[in-house]
């Protein structure tokens, strides 16, 4: 208690609020940070993880509301909605520009490389609402620190409570209010690893012990074998679609080109890069990495194929 009251102590009136909302998709691996941005809607926001070395996260600004948030002592849970632009069907003619500002397509991107094409794919994802003010918000390259901000709150979402071709609502749960959960749990996930790819080797989380180095055998999201690739330098100009290999401490990855670019590093500049060698978080994809053609080898696979209930 007295670490809430020493951090709303610290918010001040006179400063504007910002919401922000991270969102984990129903992999349970990867994560979308959304904001609904300042008054003209369309400024990303950059704030810390309260873990983790406080890595700084880049908020995309979208029109996203959250409404009915309650706390009551008795009676059931609280189910607020959360809206939102109807990203799966307004961001296909979408294209991003150089201002930094219109990221709707990597949205885009990022839910049709976890296999969602439609709002009730999105269902079961955790939400972590947060709000902070605007002054503890930072800007690219600031130094991080511990974040600042109210208390947050978590949710799932449980239904798709409307849509149309421009917003879409969401009826939000509490992960101890969804139908025959039981606690302690895991989820359950069919279809899907939800463990972070190569987590073991690079920070211990998950059951994913894919190395670092990859075996030296790289394999893309559809899990075709990558090759023609260099290794990087930052005094060499590269066009749309060259792969290069790039080190940081033994982690190997693949990155691949956007647009052409010089000296703009992959890991940091995703304007001009993508990882190339990711997981598709399938079984295909745990076979062809550690089964190699041998079948007898078995598989950290974290989903359960045939399953398609969470619990």
């Amino acid at each position: 208690m007295p670490d809430i009251i020493d951090t709303v102590q610290l918010q001040e009136i006179d400063d504007a609020l910002i919401e922000l909302f991270d969102i984990t998709l129903p992999d349970g691996a990867t994560k979308v940070y959304l904001t609904k941005g300042l008054d003209n809607g369309d400024e990303n926001i950059y704030f810390p993880q309260s873990t983790g070395g406080y890595a700084l996260k880049e908020y995309i600004a979208i029109p996203i509301e959250i409404d009915g948030i309650a706390s009551t002592s008795s009676g059931a849970a609280a189910r607020p909605t959360l809206t939102t632009v109807n990203i799966p069907f307004l961001t296909r003619s979408y294209s991003n520009d150089s201002d930094g500002n219109s990221d709707e397509t990597t949205i885009l991107d990022i839910l049709e490389e976890n296999g969602i094409k439609s709002n009730r794919d999105l269902l079961n994802s955790r939400v972590v609402y947060r709000r902070t003010l605007f002054k503890h918000t930072f800007k690219v390259g600031d130094t991080t620190s511990a974040p600042v901000e109210f208390p947050s709150t978590t949710f799932i979402l449980d239904r798709v409570a409307s849509e149309d071709n421009i917003l879409v609502s969401f009826e939000l749960a509490s992960p101890i209010d969804v139908e025959g959960v039981q606690l302690p749990n895991r989820i359950v996930i069919g279809r899907y690893c939800p463990w972070k790819y190569q987590g073991v080797a690079l920070s211990g989380d998950g059951g994913c012990i894919w190395p670092k180095n990859s075996e030296g055998r790289f394999y893309d999201k559809n899990d075709n074998s990558i090759g023609g690739f260099t290794t990087y330098s930052a005094s060499t100009s590269y066009s749309t679609g060259d792969k290069v290999k790039v080190t940081t401490d033994g982690h190997q990855q693949i990155w691949q080109a956007r647009r052409a670019n010089s000296g703009k590093y992959p890991i940091t500049n995703p304007y001009y890069w993508f990882r190339l060698d990711v997981c598709g978080k399938l079984i295909s994809s745990c076979k062809v990495r550690f089964q190699n053609g041998d079948q007898s080898i078995a598989l950290p696979f974290g989903g359960f194929p045939g399953s398609r209930s969470f619990k």
